[in-house]
């Protein structure tokens, strides 16, 4: 009996320690630095290496819920440190923090351009993140057209964490140059694939704003940044994707502007000549508008097509010069052609995937014919009559 009683205390005791042993490394909430936004720009270099200069974006809980601008009532604070090396930067960071670092909350790394321009260096920052055991895949990327740093320092009206804020930023799709969101995991799928591949580009326009500015472009072989499609170009690009088209256009119509507001669209790619010396795509868009303002004394029902043919070209005119600049300037495959020639036909693919956009660049040698039609619908519901002069 007295030997039971020793076995079940022995038991006892051993199972507590495997429970309690189990915690003993545990760090508590109130312990730790959540990591919200990271910026990396470049330093002068030093004996001809690269210096990095990293920046931490950590939330302050007390300063979330304050409804004070600016001061104590600030919800997050930046640390800044720089390093030969992206991981000993951050090393040097942990040292200027009193709370032990966690990654396992970061919204948003943003880059500066001057880092994504210099070749491989990109791709070798993007390798350190995730790397990172703490590190998700569904991170948002921005490129920042100025210093980096900077954007983790505007502080918006209505939200406290300027990382927060940016995402919400990239998030918002009214508007025809904007891109889908781009995550760490989709480019380092890219740059495994040496597929080319895009980042949103932006900017800090005020203390309170920072601007959507176009897209940067980057090739996959190299993983670097390549060259900018801002305004009508980045608007051209998403007229040949055919993807999620919002936003709106505006011309003048003999002495007076009108608007057009983009309610759809979407897009057909067809090869016509699968010779990889001379590839030849056609790319129909089909694109679905109302007429937003208009200060003019045209019936808007009667000239309803001549609106229609001046918004089709606009539109041909937009795509046309941005396949020009992806073509002839850039020569990395933004508009997807290889994705489709890819489903198409995919012994051609095969033979020449290696050289589509880097290499013999057989993209760069297509020919792209572009195709528009618009249906406007929603003229409106007024009309000025010339003759009346009137609202009717």
């Amino acid at each position: 009996m007295k030997m039971k009683r020793l076995l079940c205390m022995f038991f006892t005791l051993a199972l507590l320690l495997v429970i309690l042993s189990a915690c003993w490394d545990e760090v508590e909430l109130e312990e730790r630095g959540f990591i919200v936004g990271i910026a990396v720009d470049m330093e002068e270099e030093q004996d001809g290496k690269a210096i990095f200069e990293m920046t931490n974006q950590l939330v302050v809980p007390a300063g979330l819920n304050s409804t004070t601008q600016g001061g104590e009532g600030k919800g997050f604070r930046n640390l800044s440190q720089t390093g030969e090396s992206i991981f000993e930067t951050n090393s040097a960071i942990s040292r200027q923090a009193s709370r032990k670092l966690d990654a396992g909350h970061l919204e948003l790394i943003v880059l500066s351009q001057e880092v994504a321009e210099q070749e491989k260096l990109f791709a070798d920052i993007l390798d350190v993140f995730t790397r990172h055991p703490n590190m998700r895949r569904g991170i948002l990327l921005a490129i920042s057209a100025d210093k980096a740093s900077d954007i983790l320092y505007v502080e918006p009206e209505h939200v406290k964490l300027p990382a927060e804020y940016v995402g919400q930023l990239l998030e918002n799709r009214d508007n025809l140059l904007t891109t889908e969101q781009v995550r760490i995991g989709d480019v380092q799928e890219n740059l495994l694939q040496n597929s080319c591949f895009v980042i949103p580009l932006i900017e800090v326009l005020n203390k309170e704003t920072v601007n959507y500015k176009g897209i940067a472009v980057f090739n996959g072989e190299s993983g670097q940044m390549v060259g900018t499609l801002e305004g009508k170009e980045a608007e051209g690009r998403n007229f040949i994707l055919g993807q999620d088209q919002e936003g709106s256009l505006s011309m003048e119509v003999g002495d007076d502007q009108m608007a057009f507001a983009i309610l759809n669209g979407d897009s057909k790619i067809t090869i016509k000549n699968e010779n990889k010396e001379n590839m030849q795509f056609q790319v129909d868009i089909e694109v679905e508008s109302r007429i937003a303002e208009y200060g003019g004394a045209k019936d808007i029902y009667k000239y309803q097509s001549e609106f229609e043919k001046k918004l089709e070209n606009q539109i041909k005119d937009i795509a046309e010069a941005t396949v020009k600049k992806v073509k002839d300037e850039l020569q990395v495959d933004v508009l997807n052609l290889g994705n489709h020639l890819r489903i198409k036909n995919y012994d051609l693919w095969e033979e020449i995937r290696n050289d589509w956009d880097y290499g013999k660049n057989y993209f760069s040698m297509s020919d792209i014919e572009i195709n528009v039609n618009v249906s406007l619908r929603e003229p409106g519901n007024t009309k000025r009559v010339e003759e009346k002069g009137e609202y009717k």
